[in-house]
């Protein structure tokens, strides 16, 4: 894990700056997410505790703790080059040059005895090792299956409802564009908006059932919980509500009522702002591997239409549970990946450099 901390102690005329320390964990037991955070953020943190403690040194002398592992995936930059990926990563921040770097040497979510997971995933982040698995465990009982796009997972959850006895409850959403604009509401017609999914954002159509498992997509109530992410069980549709059981986290077994609210894409390539009134769920059978960093389950199956396509994606997938006989891959055939001599191979991408900062 990686630590970044700045002493209490005030610094010396010699050394004009409070020391960090950066601390590196063993594979797959991290369950925070600095490797996500830009720089940027880091630096406006730093810039807001100097004003307020009125002083010029870094993090105005507080104490700051991050943990984490940039073997995992980095900041998203849209259509962004390696290069420019990495740039954005806090390692390249200003802040980065006052680091110490240890290591933790525990895997906490690797089992007893599966000391030989700890060791394949420690490759697998380095990139040093080929990755394969058996085509034929494609299991949709499991907990979770993990795709690197959105559209891939989508159409998971679609395959898996149908699968599932019991009635469809449908709910459909409102949409408009956010402008006072006529004519720019007449350039994108109800229908146009109804077939977008954008990332982070429930569908126009939501079909549910009765049993069915589903996710948070926006935070309800910090204290009490409910968190993006937070995976529940439906267990009763009403038409101006959801009556759910909380399946994780410091709530789980408690019953919730999630309403409809009015949600808009955080971060899109749409020309203008959609805003969508639904409820915030979606089916958590299947959910991309961005979407998993820090998360654990019981079992996890990769499936990989198309390989990964970012720094880290692969190995964060493959850690997200305890042991070698808790995950599957199904690898299609592509460009880069397929059957070779009767094992499945697809692509690692690692951004070596980063790991050398």
């Amino acid at each position: 894990m990686y630590i970044l901390a700045a002493l209490n102690e005030q610094p010396s005329v010699e050394n004009q700056h409070s020391r960090m320390f950066f601390m590196d964990e063993p594979a797959g037991s991290g369950k925070t997410l600095p490797s996500l955070i830009p720089k940027h953020a880091l630096n406006a943190i730093d810039r807001l505790l100097k004003d307020i403690c009125n002083n010029n040194f870094p993090f105005g002398g507080k104490d700051i703790l991050f943990g984490g592992d940039f073997r995992q995936i980095l900041p998203v930059v849209k259509r962004g080059q390696p290069a420019e990926v990495v740039e954005s990563c806090i390692k390249c921040s200003l802040q980065s040059q006052w680091v110490q770097k240890f290591a933790l040497t525990q895997n906490m979510r690797v089992q007893d005895g599966e000391v030989e997971l700890s060791q394949w995933l420690l490759k697998l982040r380095n990139g040093t090792t080929p990755i394969f698995g058996d085509t034929e465990q494609n299991d949709y009982s499991k907990r979770v299956i993990l795709t690197p796009t959105n559209v891939d997972s989508l159409s998971i959850n679609k395959e898996v409802l149908q699968c599932l006895s019991g009635e469809v409850k449908i709910y459909l959403s409102a949409d408009q564009i956010e402008t006072d604009d006529l004519n720019e509401r007449n350039n994108f017609p109800v229908e146009f908006l109804n077939s977008l999914t954008p990332s982070g954002m429930p569908p126009y159509c939501l079909k549910l059932k009765i049993g069915c498992a589903i996710m948070l997509l926006r935070n309800l109530g910090l204290k009490a919980g409910l968190c993006n992410g937070t995976r529940m069980k439906v267990c009763a549709l009403q038409n101006s509500y959801i009556d759910a059981e909380v399946l994780t986290g410091v709530s789980s077994g408690k019953r919730v009522f999630v309403p409809r609210i009015q949600l808009a894409p955080l971060d899109s390539n749409l020309p203008f702002v959609l805003k969508r009134r639904q409820f915030p769920v979606r089916l958590a059978y299947s959910m991309t591997i961005n979407k998993s960093q820090g998360q654990t389950f019981d079992r996890v199956g990769v499936y990989l239409k198309r390989s990964c396509f970012s720094h880290g994606q692969l190995y964060v997938a493959c850690s997200r549970t305890r042991a070698f006989n808790n995950f599957f891959f199904k690898i299609d055939k592509h460009l880069i990946q397929g059957m070779v001599d009767e094992k499945c191979y697809t692509n690692n991408f690692i951004f070596s450099n980063v790991l050398n900062l």
